[in-house]
């Protein structure tokens, strides 16, 4: 995991602390969103002093996007593999939509963003999380350009980040969540572009 350079010089960090943070965060995230989240409440919550967390990371959203990426380290999303492009993307829509879809003030994505807009360590991670969470979904799209499906020219990172990229600004920006019919109308629409000719 990567941690803060100004960490301070000692003894050996503890793995079952950093544990306890990350699972701490978790929980508190899920309770109180990010805005209700503090160092000091999971300092309580994780049985450590306030100063092991401050010694580890230099503000709440370091904090947060280590204990994410632990997260999608610990536990990968089971990717869908239906046999056809079509529906995996449908199912891979829903998946994105059932995490980025808490669209309120205390949405964890909006208060990264914004973190991130202000910080460069906090923007740096962020991008490196987004990168690993698209590289864990890649295989969908290896798996249409091996049967065909998919345009051998076609980038599938652009086309992951089209999908994701839609239903955030759906979600988070028009608050309007995307429902089971909107989610195919748009896989449809993405695929008539990207089809081989």
């Amino acid at each position: 995991m990567a941690t803060d350079a100004t960490r301070a010089r000692g003894r050996p960090r503890s793995t079952e602390a950093d544990r306890a943070i990350f699972e701490a965060t978790r929980r508190l995230l899920d309770a109180a969103g990010y805005h209700g989240l503090t160092v000091e409440g999971v300092a309580v919550e994780a049985g450590v002093a306030k100063t092991t967390i401050y010694r580890r990371y230099a503000n709440k959203a370091l904090l947060v996007l280590d204990s994410m990426t632990q997260a999608a380290h610990d536990a990968p999303v089971a990717l869908p593999d239906t046999g056809a492009f079509r529906d995996d993307l449908v199912a891979v829509a829903h998946l994105v939509r059932e995490e980025i879809a808490p669209s309120s003030p205390s949405s964890v994505g909006t208060a990264l963003l914004g973190e991130a807009s202000r910080d460069p360590a906090v923007a740096e991670r962020l991008r490196a999380f987004a990168d690993f969470r698209f590289e864990q979904g890649k295989p969908v799209y290896d798996r249409a350009r091996q049967r065909g499906e998919l345009r051998p020219d076609a980038d599938w990172r652009v086309v992951a980040e089209l999908i994701v990229g839609w239903i955030f600004h759906a979600s988070i920006v028009s608050r309007r969540r995307p429902d089971d019919a909107t989610l195919e109308r748009t896989v449809d629409l993405l695929l008539d572009g990207l089809a081989p000719r």
